[in-house]
Parts: C-alpha cells; sequence; structure tokens
C-alpha cells in the first residue's frame, strides 16, 4: 500500500469505530416498546407485557422511564423471563433490578421465570446463600417465581398456565440437546385443555417445547444476536454461534408459536447495533 495512503485509512478505521462506538452507547442508553397481535383464542382480549435480559441495564438508569411506559401499555399481566441480574461478582449491586422488579408488580400481576444468570447469581460460590436470600426478599411479594413449575391463573375465558422452565447448565452450553421428555421432566405434562405460556429463557429447543404443548413460548438470551444486520439478522448468541435460528422475533412450528425479544441490557461485551433494547407488548386475540 502506498504509504500516503496508511494515514487516510486509519483516519476512515478509526472513525468508522468512533460511529460504531457511539451508536451503540446510544442503544444502550434507550429502549422502545415494540407490540405485536396474536391469534390465541382461549386468551382473546389480554394485554401482557413481557420484559427479559434487563442485565441491570445502565446501573437503573432508565428505570423511571421503562416503568411509566409500563404504565402506558396497560397490561393484565406482566411476564418476566429472566436475567434480570447478573450474578457474577460478590457483592453485586442490584438495586436496579429490585427496583424495576417492584416497580412492575405495582402495575398488574407479575410471574417471573428465571434464566442462567438467576441461577449463577443464586450458585455463586463466591456469594454466601444469603446473597440470593436477601435479593430475594428485598422484591415485592406480589411477585411470583415460577422454577420448573406451572401456575394456574384464572382469565375471562378461564384458567390458563404459566410454565417456568429452569434448565440446567448443560442446556444452556448445548452439552446436552433438550427434548420433550426433557420439558415434560421437569414441569410435568401439559394439561389438556388449559392454554399454557412457557417462559424457558433460552429460545434454542424449541421443537421440545413446542412439541410438548406450549401454545405460546416467549425467550430471549440471545440480546436479538448483539448486532443485527439486514436481511442476515441476529450476529451471535451466548455460545458464539454465529447467526443462531432463532434471533429475534415470531417463530412458528406445528401451530406453536415462540416470540423472542432482544431484551433490555447488554452484558460481558457491552455492545448493540441496530437493536434498540425493548419492551416487548402482546395483545392477544381471536
Amino acid at each position: 500500500m502506498n504509504k500516503m495512503l496508511i494515514p487516510g485509512a486509519l483516519t476512515v478505521m478509526a472513525t468508522g469505530l468512533s460511529v460504531v462506538f457511539l451508536e451503540s452507547a446510544r442503544e444502550l442508553h434507550t429502549f422502545r416498546t415494540v407490540h405485536y397481535t396474536l391469534s390465541m383464542p382461549s386468551l382473546a382480549g389480554m394485554r401482557i407485557l413481557f420484559v427479559t435480559d434487563y442485565h441491570e441495564a445502565v446501573g437503573g438508569k432508565m428505570n423511571d422511564r421503562l416503568i411509566t411506559a409500563a404504565r402506558r401499555i396497560d397490561p393484565d399481566l406482566i411476564l418476566i423471563g429472566g436475567d434480570l441480574v447478573n450474578g457474577t461478582n460478590s457483592g453485586e449491586n442490584t438495586e436496579p433490578a429490585v427496583g424495576l422488579i417492584n416497580g412492575l408488580a405495582q402495575i398488574a400481576p407479575t410471574v417471573h421465570a428465571y434464566g442462567n444468570h438467576e441461577c449463577k447469581f443464586r450458585e455463586n460460590p463466591e456469594m454466601p446463600g444469603s446473597e440470593w436470600e436477601k435479593y430475594r426478599k428485598s422484591l415485592d411479594p406480589q411477585v411470583r417465581f415460577v422454577e420448573n413449575e406451572q401456575l394456574q391463573l384464572p382469565w375471562r375465558t378461564g384458567p390458563f398456565r404459566i410454565a417456568g422452565l429452569n434448565a440446567p447448565k448443560p442446556f444452556y452450553t448445548r452439552k446436552e440437546k433438550m427434548t420433550t421428555e426433557d420439558v415434560t421432566k421437569y414441569l410435568g405434562k401439559k394439561a389438556d385443555g388449559i392454554p399454557t405460556i412457557l417462559l424457558p429463557h433460552d429460545p434454542t429447543w424449541f421443537s421440545a417445547y413446542a412439541e410438548w404443548g406450549a401454545d405460546l413460548t416467549l425467550a430471549g438470551h440471545f440480546h436479538g444476536g448483539v448486532i443485527r444486520f439486514p436481511l442476515l439478522g441476529g450476529f451471535v448468541d451466548p455460545k458464539l454461534h454465529f447467526f443462531p435460528k432463532y434471533d429475534y422475533g415470531i417463530f412458528e412450528e406445528d401451530g406453536k408459536i415462540m416470540l423472542v425479544s432482544s431484551g433490555l441490557g447488554q452484558h460481558t461485551l457491552p455492545v448493540r447495533w441496530f437493536n434498540t433494547p425493548e419492551l416487548v407488548a402482546i395483545d392477544l386475540t381471536e
């Protein structure tokens, strides 16, 4: 390369990296509300707010705006899909997650499933068990946790269930492939005739969730692929698999639906590109 061109090329590269950094910082400090309308006649008329992968976003600086947006959505039910905390460092500040969850619990009935980071928090050997218990006790007692169980709730047309699947680590690391039998092992059988919404956090095993019978699966975990490219979609999942199949949006299999959110925060690599954090509002219709 001509030596005269090198400074110019370096300038272009530096400018490009600066643009990427600034745009990523902007996206990480904002959010949008994404609305979906899904057909689920047995729960027609229900509005759900789905919140996932908060990861104590920007130290709680968006909490007031998030709670205000949640009030405007006016949901009948709030479902939390996990990874509201990080749970990786001793003495971790959980106040941002506590503030958000407790604020949401004042708006509508709130059901919270675990993500892999709640599990890390609870099981981290650097943290005494009391840290996890202290965190749980700081949450509004109205928040219902679902860990490998099915919670039955009433609706206008009859009962429905929220199932929270807390998969062991080998399923997150892909050392084991989740089957329908595994889902049944942890959750029991799906109740015949009762509509069920599944919160598994990890969307990877959608085929098993659908075959188990989940009418609607709400997941996150992939953070929308971190960086999103037009036409190609999300770039990478947490295990560094490129262009994951279930990166973001709506997926359907055998009449069952899965919605994957890009979540509200980021961890490890604080980067987002064309991937604005989001609250998800879901209207269920006939």
